[in-house]
């Protein structure tokens, strides 16, 4: 686990990529086995967090939680399971 989350590149749609980059290794995404949102302080301005998160299984056989920044559209790995 990955307390700030590892920057990632992701391809396909955007609110459900096909895949992610991780290192160079690219990883496929064949299964989003769950989905969720947070956000956080809205009231307060430069404070918000806004973050959807997925956890996937891949081509490969890992299961991971992603992680989306919704306000700067960012991707980033929070965590792989074993």
């Amino acid at each position: 686990m990955w307390a700030e989350g590892e920057t990632i590149e992701v391809w396909g749609n955007r609110d459900t990529p096909s895949g992610f980059l991780l290192h160079g290794i690219p990883h496929d995404i064949r299964k989003l086995c769950n989905r969720w949102q947070v956000h956080t302080r809205w009231w307060e301005p430069g404070e918000t967090v806004w973050r959807e998160y997925l956890k996937v299984t891949t081509d490969d056989g890992l299961l991971c939680l992603l992680g989306h920044d919704l306000l700067g559209d960012q991707w980033f790995l929070s965590r792989i399971y074993d």
